[in-house]
């Protein structure tokens, strides 16, 4: 696989190594320098813009949370080049899709 993928996960290198879901558009991924990132950690919280992501769940070696108030964009140079493993379901990518709208107050 070449280039970096929407509903991937990526190690990214941000306040420390740590799993980075691809939320940019893929025609945007080809051609900008930079990506759209959801940063995901070990630490649960229940929060409506957290979203649980299971043990292995696109490659995730541990239960992380999606953290969608965390939106930032990461150099590519910042992601390793390989994803941890497959997209997450479209299913899920509407849960991080929802998530990130509550987050920036555009959910009704």
């Amino acid at each position: 696989m070449t280039g970096f993928l929407r509903g991937y996960l990526y190690w990214a290198h941000l306040d420390k190594r740590r799993p980075a879901l691809v939320v940019s558009h893929d025609a945007r991924n080809r051609f900008s320098n930079d990506l759209v990132v959801v940063p995901c950690s070990t630490q649960p919280r229940k929060l409506a813009w957290h979203v649980v992501l299971g043990r292995a769940e696109a490659g995730l070696p541990d239960q992380s949370v999606a953290k969608c108030e965390q939106l930032t964009t990461v150099r590519k140079a910042d992601l390793e080049p390989s994803p941890l493993g497959r997209a997450l379901s479209p299913q899920r990518m509407q849960e991080i899709e929802r998530a990130i709208r509550l987050a920036l107050a555009m959910e009704p």
